[in-house]
């Protein structure tokens, strides 16, 4: 299998080399047109805006959407007199004429300025929406993350991607992601084009991503391109905004979860601008109050982003971020766990002039670092670090468009297990890897799209090289974007992993290393198949089934009592399932509603399941096996009142079940008196995961008004989580019968200013 698919990415590497140098002759004689489209204030790309070229004389048409840096280009255009019409949702459409001559390269970048006025009918649309999935990918919004009751003055990515199909969390603590049967260390989450290791804080509905600060995001919950390379279950591309560059503004919220405060302006009007963010949990100091018990729980982040706009709208900006995370999940218990990250990065986004490509390069150095145990002598730690230099170039030739880059990464990684697996125990290693991507997105006719692509990673030591093709196609059979059908598949590597005990659902402790048995990549099929329709205005369906074949998987091995130290074994998984979402967006109701299907099983061969179960191979479903997951939000304008209403139910998880105890006594000294002495007492355990816990079910509600004030724009927001109270489990201590429940009834209210 393997001889067939570096068959298969050689091919496609091949084929598209010698299509971009064909297209380079076909099209070296006609006119080109390009340029970058941005919000007029705040310089941010307008993805999606669209630009269309009309001939004043004879028939045709040539149009283009703006990709996710605002970029496009048309090439390919006779020579002769057009129109120009550049629209986007929201915003002032832009009207001129041009003329253009053969091998001409003309560029047009500018800014769209606000409206309220909504456009007419566009000929090219690529915007965002819950149900509006394309290949896996879903684009988010920042106006989207306000739609989900938060307990804060603004909305969270956290808060949005626990109401997505395929999305299963540890709950209300913990900050762990598990996207259609992947574990938390096999998403890939991008700041601006930059890695950051733990996103989530200890309380779940935070991320380092507020909605004040989020510009957009793509999420691929799986078939994603080759641009994106190093992980085997998804990918959240999120793009910052800049700061506004013509105008001070800033912004302060307050409630029993959070305090935040957001400032942005210009450092030279028109040219540069900066944003900067603090945020600080009360939790921990307001639960006693508001929740009758305390809930040990604190984090705390701070961002600084500055931005620099030059010709043709190019822009390049610099950015830093540090979070801390501190906690404990078992109340009663000892170990605190805490985590921190700090990130920095850079990024330029340029369109030379005079020239037909654009570049996109970003280097960025990320750090993080987790312990549990103490707070003085953790019992164990680990630490990884990441430099990275991207170069990514996107070139069109007709309505052909190539995309191709090279990468360096520099890891470093130290980490101590204190004995919790026979080995690795610790480890102080270094890695260094590189490598490049070729894609392109290439029009059959007027209904099909599609897009091969290809990455290549070489490594200097650890593993071979690695070739991984992977393709994306769509169909609009009635050539509209109200229908699609599509569909992708692509192979995964994954070189580093995130080591934890699955053992225990509480844990949150991560240990970053290369393949700690056998010295293999950890890998991965798939394969993504789905349906979009548009029923009515602004009533839109999707299905997405996917399917994903995973190899190498780190576990710990089984044992028939309960303990610390063990060993680690590999696994193969098969992961299968589907989603479907229903989207209303009519103003003043917007909701959508969503079901996950997901069935995930490994199976392992080890030593134990031979003596016990008369079987050397045993299959089984992981701890985040959520079989049935339905989400639910609504938001409703009332004049000046905005009511939002989230329920979610999802079915138990597995865990393995105790079956009994005994007493173990040590005969090495002396024979023990087992009369009149008691021995360890051992929790003795069934087969793996053969166990459910209770289904889960939370209903969250908010009501939300606006006030215009001498002092500023003032928002209200009053709610509550889990409005009826259910006891949701968190974990449960088989040691000492206690159960931990997720966080119970809580109110609350926020404030939130903003200065204009």
């Amino acid at each position: 299998m393997k001889p067939c698919l570096r068959l298969f990415g050689i091919s496609i590497l091949t084929g598209l080399l010698f299509s971009l140098t064909l297209a380079d002759e076909l099209y070296s004689q006609a006119a080109t047109v390009q340029g970058i489209i941005t919000d007029q204030e705040t310089g941010g790309a307008l993805t999606g805006a669209n630009i269309i070229l009309t001939p004043l004389e004879g028939e045709g048409v040539y149009g283009q959407a703006a990709d996710q840096n605002g970029f496009y280009q048309i090439a390919g255009i006779p020579s002769g007199e057009y129109a120009v019409r550049i629209t986007f949702i929201g915003y002032t459409a832009y009207e001129d004429s041009l003329s253009l001559e053969a091998g001409e390269n003309r560029t047009i970048s500018l800014g769209l300025e606000p409206d309220d006025t909504e456009l007419g009918e566009l000929v090219i649309s690529q915007q965002g929406g819950a149900a509006r999935i394309q290949a896996g990918r879903q684009r988010v919004s920042a106006a989207d993350l306000g739609r989900i009751p938060t307990p804060a003055g603004s909305g969270d990515l956290a808060s949005y991607l626990q109401a997505m199909p395929g999305v299963v969390t540890t709950g209300d603590r913990g900050g762990q992601l598990y996207i259609r049967g992947g574990t938390p260390s096999e998403n890939m989450v991008l700041v601006d084009g930059t890695l950051i290791y733990q996103p989530f804080h200890i309380i779940g509905f935070f991320s380092v991503f507020p909605s004040e600060l989020v510009s957009s995001a793509d999420v691929y919950a799986g078939g994603f391109g080759p641009r994106y390379s190093g992980r085997t279950s998804s990918v959240i591309d999120v793009r910052m905004r800049d700061g506004n560059r013509h105008v001070n503004r800033a912004s302060g919220s307050l409630s029993p979860f959070l305090g935040e405060f957001t400032a942005e302006g210009p450092i030279e009007a028109g040219q540069a601008s900066w944003i900067a963010s603090m945020r600080h949990s009360l939790i921990e100091q307001t639960s006693p109050h508001f929740m009758s018990e305390l809930q040990p729980l604190h984090f705390e982040s701070q961002y600084l982003k500055m931005t620099h706009f030059g010709i043709s709208d190019s822009r390049c900006s610099a950015m830093g971020l540090r979070t801390y995370d501190r906690g404990q999940l078992d109340f009663d218990g000892g170990e605190i766990f805490r985590w921190n990250n700090f990130i920095m990065g850079g990024r330029c986004v340029i369109l030379p002039v005079d020239s037909d490509f654009l570049f996109d390069i970003n280097t960025g150095y990320s750090y993080v670092s987790n312990a549990v145990g103490n707070s003085e002598d953790p019992d164990r730690f680990s630490k990884a670090s990441r430099f990275a230099l991207d170069i990514n170039l996107t070139k069109y030739r007709g309505e052909i468009r190539f995309n191709y880059g090279a990468f360096i990464r520099i890891k470093g990684l130290n980490y101590n297990m204190s004995e919790q697996f026979q080995a690795p125990n610790f480890g102080n290693v270094h890695m260094l890897l590189g490598g490049g991507y070729v894609e392109a997105g290439i029009p059959l006719g007027d209904r099909v799209q599609f897009s091969p692509g290809v990455v290549t990673t070489m490594y200097r030591e650890w593993y071979p090289p690695s070739i991984e093709p992977r393709m994306q196609i769509s169909w609009q059979p009635w050539g509209t974007d109200n229908e699609e059908l599509h569909f992708a598949a692509g192979r995964y590597s994954q070189p580093l992993l995130g080591l934890n005990d699955n053992r225990d659902a509480s844990s949150l402790f991560t240990a970053w290393m290369p393949a700690p048995v056998d010295e293999v990549q950890l890998q991965a099929l798939h394969f993504l198949l789905g349906w979009r329709q548009t029923l009515t205005r602004g009533v839109e369906i999707s299905v997405e089934s996917y399917h994903k074949r995973l190899q190498h998987i780190p576990i710990a091995v089984w044992s028939t009592f309960a303990r610390f130290t063990t060993d680690l074994a590999l696994a193969d998984g098969r992961v299968y399932g589907g989603d479907v979402r229903i989207e209303v967006n009519r103003h003043p109701f917007y909701g959508f509603i969503g079901y996950g299907y997901s069935w995930t099983e490994y199976s392992s061969e080890q030593e134990h399941f031979g003596v016990w179960f008369g079987e050397p191979v045993q299959n089984y479903h992981p701890t985040h096996d959520r079989r049935h997951q339905l989400n639910s939000h609504m938001s409703l304008i009332l004049g000046s009142y905005t009511l939002g209403v989230r329920w979610q139910l999802g079915t138990g998880l597995p865990y393995t079940r105790p079956i009994g105890f005994d007493e173990l006594h040590f005969f090495d000294d002396r024979l023990p008196n087992v009369r009149g002495m008691f021995g360890s007492q051992r929790v003795l355990l069934d087969r793996p995961y053969g166990g459910r816990t209770p289904t889960y079910h939370r209903l969250d509600v908010s009501l939300e008004r606006e006030i215009d004030t001498a002092a500023g724009l003032l928002t209200l927001q009053a709610g509550a989580i889990n409005m009826y109270d259910h006891s949701n489990i968190f974990y449960y201590d088989v040691y000492t019968h206690r159960r931990i429940n997720q966080m119970p009834f809580a109110p609350y209210l926020s404030l939130k200013l903003e200065r204009r």
